[in-house]
């Protein structure tokens, strides 16, 4: 392949309420992220208006238009964590979701989902159905393939196809990757080759693999994390590698903050001068605490890509262009790819 074009790629994934539910109370993320709501059409606005391309990775339990529509829709076969909290069937069933988005904004997004789908150069990827955790002891490969034919089903109810995953809290089961593109998916994001990133994160993580992570928000302690697209196999799933977490604005480390854009900036650079891949990614919550600040350091990563694209022809690509320009797949092989998934996907339900 002879495209030497720096890739800049930005993923985000998209949970609400349902990826930090065994973490943080209601109260809480009601006080400290409802703004997320607000926040997402601003972002989409700068997106537009910059012609940044994106992937947004969504739970398929975000879907839904009422808690009936939910309930036919939940899979028969669900995860048995050995920690009960991970799971949200139970939550669901004990009544702790409202009945439409009008009245729960927290555990329904469908009109969010539907600016998101409207806006230019957004492509809608899947989070897994119910936030699943690929890593976590007591759920199986069944429970995998249970939950990820409700989320294909669900997107594809709301005239979605689904062509790339994103793993909750970055757990990519290895043996769970072959399957994958059985259902259409031509695409995931992996995890930096560092050990502090390799597993993904889990509440069982080390202090020490914790403050290393913290460590190189700030400073260049794992690499620049770029890759080339040469390198990676012309075969589906494309493990398409995150480069960094964009850690929202702090206040208790604010005078890091120049550091804390330096790191990326630097890293964004190194991508562009050698025709490398560059892959950021974040949660929408992130920035709903000292929105401005953080949307203002986003401005900021933007202006620098844009000055690589005049600089170095940097171009702004979603994890699904990506993956196309890897493949080198044309319109007619793309279509012939989706007619044979759709097949299998109906002869496995």
């Amino acid at each position: 392949m002879k495209n030497k074009q720096g890739q800049f790629v930005i993923s985000l994934d998209f949970e609400m309420y349902w990826g930090v539910r065994d973490i943080y109370s209601m109260r809480y993320y009601e006080e400290q992220m409802a703004g997320e709501r607000a926040l997402i059409p601003r972002l989409l606005e700068l997106f537009e208006q910059h012609h940044i391309h994106a992937t947004w990775a969504i739970v398929g339990l975000l879907f839904f238009e009422n808690l009936e529509e939910m309930k036919e829709n939940l899979p028969r076969l669900t995860p048995t964590y050995s920690v009960q909290d991970l799971s949200p069937y139970p939550y669901i069933q004990k009544g702790n979701v409202g009945p439409d988005e009008s009245l729960d904004p927290h555990h329904y997004a469908l009109s969010l989902i539907n600016v998101i789908r409207a806006t230019k150069h957004q492509q809608i990827s899947t989070h897994t159905f119910s936030h699943y955790y690929c890593l976590e002891e007591g759920q199986s490969f069944e429970h995998f393939i249970a939950d990820l034919k409700a989320a294909i089903q669900t997107a594809e109810n709301k005239g979605l196809k689904i062509e790339s995953i994103i793993f909750p809290r970055n757990q990519v089961n290895e043996s769970y990757v072959p399957v994958l593109s059985q259902y259409g998916i031509r695409s995931y994001r992996g995890n930096p080759s560092h050990w502090i990133y390799r597993k993904g994160y889990s509440r069982n993580d080390s202090m020490l693999k914790r403050l290393m992570r913290l460590l190189d928000a700030y400073m260049n302690v794992t690499g620049h994390n770029c890759y080339s697209i040469e390198e990676l196999p012309h075969s589906t799933p494309v493990n398409l590698p995150a480069s960094h977490f964009l850690r929202p604005y702090s206040k208790r480390s604010r005078i890091l903050e120049g550091w804390r854009i330096k790191r990326i900036l630097s890293s964004m650079t190194y991508a562009a001068k050698h025709g490398l891949v560059y892959h950021l990614w974040w949660h929408p919550y992130n920035f709903a605490i000292d929105e401005e600040k953080n949307l203002a350091s986003f401005q900021i990563i933007i202006d620098h890509f844009k000055k690589l694209q005049l600089q170095y022809g940097m171009v702004s690509t979603s994890m699904e262009e990506l993956c196309n320009r890897i493949l080198g797949m044309s319109s007619v092989q793309k279509q012939s790819f989706n007619r044979l998934s759709q097949v299998y996907v109906r002869e496995v339900k």
